[in-house]
């Protein structure tokens, strides 16, 4: 028995370490085997210009290749007009914040005014204008309003 779970079992690295797995496996396994914290979401490198591949915390399969490469990244948590929102990049753009407020109904313009608080130092409070971005930190809350402007 043991031969046959050994056959079945790749290589992988998390976080630049080297872990056994079963394939396939599932994401709570991978997030479990890498001992990644609650508050990382884990991702799958994808080679050339595309996004890394977001491993849900969840038991759906995910099939494996010998010598694959996962990382664990921080989730901020930030409030769009009290409602959260996890992200994980450490900036957010203005359109980004648009399409938060938004959800799926409705197509994202520049006619919003956002302001935002309880930011990092580099940028506690202010305005974010289209086409900017702005550094972000957990807890950090966005209002979005209507310009009234067409």
């Amino acid at each position: 028995m043991s031969v046959d779970v050994a056959a079945h079992l790749v290589r992988i690295h998390i976080n630049r370490e080297a872990y056994k797995s079963p394939n396939p496996t599932t994401g709570k396994a991978l997030y479990d085997l890498g001992n990644v914290p609650k508050h990382e979401k884990l991702y799958r490198e994808v080679s050339g210009d595309k996004e890394d591949q977001l491993i849900p915390r969840d038991d759906a399969h995910v099939h494996l290749t010998e010598d694959e490469h996962f990382y664990s990244q921080k989730v901020f948590s930030i409030f769009v007009n009290t409602d959260e929102h996890e992200v994980e990049k450490q900036q957010i753009s203005y359109a980004r914040v648009v399409e938060l407020y938004l959800g799926d109904g409705g197509k994202p313009s520049n006619e919003y005014l956002i302001k935002y608080s309880h930011g990092p130092a580099e940028n506690p409070s202010g305005t974010l204008a289209p086409g900017q971005k702005v550094s972000v930190k957990d807890g950090m809350r966005f209002r979005v309003a209507g310009t009234g402007e067409s």
